[in-house]
């Protein structure tokens, strides 16, 4: 997305005067330009200094430069760069004025949609006539910035062939000490193309003209901020999904004992330390995160399982212009013997050994290492003079990162033989 895109490819610059002989300054005043929707305490939130406070002047620089961060981690902002000018008052007090100059997103964004149903389009072509019933259309809406308060509406409405409802909003703050946000959602979806089963680490598919799974469910979330970098989450979600006959024939294990259906209710705790300069590509720093999934708390519920993923990444330089990012991450869930469904080990999303994005390596366990090396080819700023008057779009920071990567992981499944698991340890891949 465009948003996401250059909030990704931003670039930080910090403007000084000389700091003074003083050990000390006080801050005289903050100000800040550019933020004409965004309003003023969503951004004062981020700092961790007032009018009126006393900053040390041997590491006034570098304090300004982690506040910078914290301001862009918003994801508000296409570019931010901070000014301090240090003057002194009649009565011999070293003053600091700090401005922070922004340019907002552009926050409203709107995707068109229109895809085929089937595998590729000489399949659509020649095997099924050109149907134009089996296409999918429709529209993702988003807001990333409502009434200015960094509140987000994310709407996705998709027809046709497969049908996709999705609803949410997110308010970051409901408290006055701006610490509890909420996220509120509701979601359908129905599919006809559906992989039913594993075989030899693959995704097996079934393709029907009926529908072969419907899936609904609404969600609360509670997101706790206590201090600048870490983050908790309480999320409360309802769940139900729905099976043709044929998916629970072809694999009874779907969501056991053949039934064709699962409903449930999910809690979830999740916990983040994010100490990250740049959270769409981190270069400094790390973040540590935690994961407890609760599946049935109910006695009436169709599922009973618990899993607990946890992760650790670290970001740092070389020296020069190389970097170096490592990632682990590991998951364990009880019991042995899941709903098909609900047991991921490599090879979704992100938690993959890259190299084996093609496989699917199941499991109830699982643990992987990436190591990123990347060298800084291009770093600079494109100024489009056409679109100057567009604070939101006349600045593209630009920056190019080629990188190569050694990985390692293993997932554990108490069930290979059912899947004909071949692969469970996936071993070192470089890439350059």
């Amino acid at each position: 997305m465009l948003a996401t895109l250059l909030s990704t490819l931003l670039h930080f610059q910090s403007v000084s005067t000389s700091l003074p002989d003083s050990s000390y300054v006080i801050v005289q005043e903050i100000k800040f330009t550019g933020n004409r929707r965004t309003k003023e305490f969503i951004i004062r939130r981020e700092l961790d200094f007032r009018e009126g406070d006393t900053l040390a002047t041997a590491t006034l620089m570098d304090r300004l430069e982690r506040n910078r961060r914290k301001v862009f981690n918003t994801n508000l902002f296409v570019t931010a760069e901070t000014k301090v000018n240090v003057l002194q008052s009649p009565d011999s007090t070293t003053l600091a004025q700090i401005e922070f100059d922004l340019r907002e997103q552009w926050y409203i964004l709107g995707f068109p949609v229109f895809q085929l149903a089937d595998r590729n389009f000489n399949e659509w072509w020649t095997e099924r006539n050109r149907d134009l019933s089996r296409t999918i259309y429709g529209v993702n809406l988003r807001h990333y910035n409502v009434r200015g308060r960094a509140e987000q509406l994310k709407i996705n409405l998709e027809f046709g062939f497969a049908q996709y409802y999705d609803l949410s909003y997110y308010i970051p703050y409901i408290d006055k000490k701006q610490k509890i946000g909420v996220t509120l959602g509701v979601s359908y979806n129905t599919t006809k193309n559906l992989p039913y089963r594993t075989n030899h680490d693959k995704l097996v598919y079934l393709r029907s003209d009926e529908l072969l799974r419907d899936r609904f469910y609404t969600n609360i979330i509670f997101r706790r901020r206590n201090h600048y970098y870490d983050f908790q989450t309480l999320e409360l979600r309802y769940a139900s999904n729905v099976v043709a006959d044929t998916i629970a024939a072809l694999n009874p294990n779907y969501f056991l004992e053949s039934r064709t259906r699962q409903k449930y209710f999910l809690a979830s705790y999740g916990y983040t330390y994010d100490f990250r300069d740049k959270a769409q590509y981190p270069l400094r720093g790390f973040v540590f995160g935690a994961l407890l999934n609760r599946y049935g708390l109910l006695p009436g519920d169709d599922i009973n399982l618990t899993d607990l993923t946890v992760g650790f990444a670290r970001y740092k330089p070389l020296g020069g212009k190389w970097y170096y990012g490592a990632v682990a991450e590991g998951k364990t869930s009880y019991p042995q013997l899941q709903p098909y469904l609900q047991t991921r080990g490599l090879g979704y999303l992100s938690d993959l050994v890259r190299g084996y994005e093609l496989f699917t390596i199941d499991g109830q366990h699982y643990f992987y290492l990436k190591n990123t090396f990347r060298y800084q080819l291009l770093d600079k700023k494109i100024f489009l003079k056409p679109l100057r008057k567009i604070r939101q779009f006349n600045t593209i920071p630009l920056e190019i990162y080629p990188n190569a990567f050694i990985d390692a992981g293993q997932s554990w499944n108490q069930y290979r033989g059912y899947y004909n698991s071949v692969l469970r340890i996936n071993f070192f891949w470089v890439m350059a």
